[in-house]
């Protein structure tokens, strides 16, 4: 049940004498009296440790959302608007590959954003005006959830000098929740939300820079956005405990403080 070899090694530093008799009978209690956030937490932890792909598992879709397609600076400066009012956002960006040693990368060329109603795939390299973008990106007021934020940082950083405000990593969350293994965007789905993100290495390599998107570019970019949302909103919902380990912005943004 609590199979992180930390938390063993947490457990057994106040119970030397009797280790495994004193877990057995702690783990009886908890589940007999302990609290619904005690449970809750414990339920966590297995999954994390635990979860994997299996038949029953229904493949993850963006739901009911409406996916925007934007590649012009007017539609680009009404959806940054509507964003702003959302209390936290999903994001992703996408990059053309480069398959030769030594090739440059040209750098971001698509952003997804998505809310609990729509999905905004942004293609930056058809919209002239993109300071709208760059100050909702700036904009500390605005929540950002995504997962490996570290390589879009860099990338973003190169681009446009600019730096993401109020970002939080999931695989940062996770971490912070004791786990061994890292955490990306396809296990947080199992883990979370049982369900399976389905990830195409063809889609991922397709060029990103193209006028018109696939249906498997959209499907794949907005998936990208919208999971990593949709994770961050059921873990709020299911386990409640979780906020003790946000940032501080996050936890002020919910209590109104």
């Amino acid at each position: 049940m609590i199979s992180n070899q930390d938390r063993l090694n947490l457990i057994r530093s106040f119970c030397e004498d009797d280790f495994e008799n004193e877990v057995e009978n702690v783990l009886k209690d908890i589940f007999e009296k302990g609290s619904y956030e005690l449970k809750s937490l414990i339920k966590l932890f297995n999954l994390m440790d635990n979860s994997i792909e299996s038949d029953l598992q229904v493949p993850y879709t963006i739901g009911n959302r409406t996916i925007e397609i934007i590649n012009t600076s007017e539609q680009l400066e009404k959806s940054m608007n509507e964003i702003s009012l959302t209390p936290f956002i999903g994001f992703d960006s996408e990059q053309k590959p480069t398959f030769k040693k030594g090739e440059t990368s040209h750098g971001i060329c698509l952003v997804q954003l998505a809310t609990a109603s729509k999905c905004y795939l942004i293609q930056i390299k058809q919209i002239k005006n993109l300071i709208p973008l760059i100050k909702l990106l700036e904009d500390d007021k605005v929540i950002k959830i995504g997962t490996g934020l570290k390589g879009d940082n860099e990338a973003l950083f190169k681009q446009f000098n600019l730096r993401l405000k109020s970002t939080i990593d999931l695989e940062n969350v996770f971490k912070k929740l004791s786990s061994v293994n890292q955490i990306g965007a396809k296990k947080a789905a199992l883990i979370i939300l049982n369900e399976k993100l389905q990830k195409s290495k063809n889609i991922s390599r397709s060029n990103w820079e193209n006028t018109d998107l696939s249906d498997g570019q959209i499907k794949y970019a907005s998936e990208d956005a919208t999971v990593v949302y949709d994770v961050m909103n059921r873990i709020l919902e299911e386990y409640p405990f979780a906020m003790n380990i946000m940032p501080s912005f996050f936890q002020a943004q919910y209590t109104g403080e």
